[in-house]
């Protein structure tokens, strides 16, 4: 069997990124040395106004510094990682590298002699973004590994695998949802946008765009619809699939019990660092599919041994 290595590739281009974002700003920096006053603002107080100064050469080394070891040591932590977790990581890992890029020499290049230096100048800010969002998309797409080709006959379900007793044409269905808990989504939303909203009173009107961006996405990541039928597992929100698997990759179904922070570091969308693929919204009983020559698939719901019992059955009917 030949190993996709796609996900080690978009990994590698993410690490050369970092270095390579870092050179160009600090060649932007110098090749406007001359326009850039010394020395330049690098930090901003509560109205927007800036309180702290390096010289010029120390804030285009501590701007090459983040840019470049932030996302360096998200790669690092994706070596450790299995193997189809490296795509995911490149696209955060590439992303953050041209975001600190574009923020940080962007401030520091856009700074000049008789204006108020601007923490997010919006002629660097909002492209920024942009390339971002298609940097991330772009190595996210380019990372995703390749499922392995099912040859042979299919192994059955274990005997201890959960099911219906129900005739073979009997038509089955589950959905459910998976929701974080009012109280931790509030907490989150106001730990996400308070930082925000600071920045947006500070005078960057349109930091409040970005605010709601951010919003609407906590609010995709931490609710889902739970579907089970003959097309086999899916958990989406919004149209957005989160987690599909089709009912030929199942290769059984089981209930579990999930520590958020122990087992995924967090809730919403995570990767274990086994590789397992886990929608958790809480600690506590969850679903467990686990899937044919690919990591399982971990969803925290009421009712998990319902939806396991009902997707064994519709697996076992699948030749």
């Amino acid at each position: 069997m030949t190993t996709d290595r796609r996900p080690t590739h978009a990994l590698v281009a993410s690490a050369v990124l970092a270095p390579l974002v870092a050179a160009v700003g600090t060649g932007l920096a110098y090749a406007v040395r001359d326009l850039v006053p010394d020395p330049v603002a690098v930090h901003w107080g509560l109205h927007g106004e800036p309180d702290r100064w390096q010289p010029f050469g120390a804030a285009v080394v501590t701007a090459a510094v983040i840019t470049t070891v932030m996302p360096l040591a998200l790669v690092g932590l994706a070596t450790v990682m299995h193997r189809s977790a490296r795509g995911p990581l490149a696209a955060v890992a590439g992303g953050a590298a041209v975001f600190l890029g574009g923020v940080l020499f962007g401030g520091l290049v856009a700074q000049r002699p008789g204006q108020v230096p601007q923490a997010f100048p919006p002629q660097w800010a909002v492209p920024t973004l942009v390339l971002t969002a298609l940097v991330a998309v772009g190595l996210w797409r380019w990372g995703r590994p390749t499922p392995p080709e099912l040859t042979g006959a299919r192994q059955p379900l274990p005997d201890e695998a959960p099911r219906l007793d129900v005739t073979p044409t009997t038509r089955l269905a589950w959905t459910g949802r998976a929701s974080l808990r009012v109280g931790p989504t509030v907490a989150l939303a106001v730990v996400v946008a308070l930082p925000l909203v600071w920045v947006a009173l500070a005078g960057l009107a349109w930091v409040w765009l970005l605010a709601l961006a951010l919003g609407a996405l906590l609010a995709l990541t931490l609710s889902a619809r739970v579907t089970v039928d003959a097309a086999g597992l899916r958990v989406s929100s919004a149209g957005l699939s989160w987690s599909r698997v089709p009912l030929e990759r199942v290769a059984s179904a089981g209930t579990t019990t999930v520590s958020p922070l122990r087992e995924f570091g967090g809730w919403g969308w995570r990767i274990g660092v086994d590789g397992r693929r886990g929608y958790v919204t809480r600690a506590g009983e969850a679903l467990v599919v686990h899937r044919i020559g690919e990591p399982d698939v971990v969803v925290t719901v009421d009712d998990a041994d319902e939806a396991a019992a009902v997707l064994n059955t519709l697996a076992a009917r699948v030749g």
